[in-house]
């Protein structure tokens, strides 16, 4: 047999089991001392390798653990940057405005107060006149204001339907030149 320093814990208790097994003599049920002295050598080994595992579980939970911490240390960063990056964009938008600054340019990037296209957003679907009303099946049958056709209505007339606002918004917008 192989010093048990040099087994894993896995052959250990292969060997562990093996000797059990050859420990009584079957027909007169008496114990075979050689096989108890290897049986006994080999506890101290699966002990401190039951140990030694057990160490090294524990070690990888405290990393994971420290892991997790810094994961949400990282997410809890992220979300101040972006709330920061937005605060910082709608400050730029509004006194670029103000100050009536449309585009400016520069070598590493340009910024641009552009004009979306018109958008309409429902506010009481109830007051919406049956007209701008379309009927579409899904799984089932539903009635539900047509958009399109309301935008198109107020941008012809410039008067505003009933239950939606019809708005035309201007957002910022940021090109990185290529370098």
């Amino acid at each position: 047999m192989n010093s048990s320093q040099n087994l894993s814990l896995w052959q250990i208790g292969t060997e562990h089991q093996k000797l059990f097994s050859q420990l009584y003599d079957p027909e007169t049920g008496e114990v075979n001392e050689a096989v108890q002295k290897q049986i006994d050598d080999l506890e101290p080994s699966a002990e401190k390798k039951c140990i030694a595992i057990q160490s090294w579980i524990a070690k990888m939970e405290s990393e994971e653990r420290e892991l997790d911490a810094l994961l949400y240390q990282i997410e809890m960063r992220k979300a101040a940057y972006s709330k920061e990056i937005e605060k910082l964009n709608n400050y730029l938008f509004t006194n670029m405005k103000r100050c009536g600054i449309k585009e400016i340019k520069c070598p590493l990037f340009r910024l641009r107060i552009k004009t979306n296209p018109y958008s309409t957003e429902i506010l009481d679907q109830d007051q919406i006149p049956e007209r701008f009303m379309v009927t579409r099946e899904i799984v089932k049958v539903e009635t539900k204001p047509d958009k399109n056709a309301i935008k198109e209505e107020v941008i012809k007339t410039g008067v505003q339907v009933p239950g939606a606002l019809v708005s035309q918004k201007e957002k910022l917008e940021i090109s990185i030149n290529k370098i």
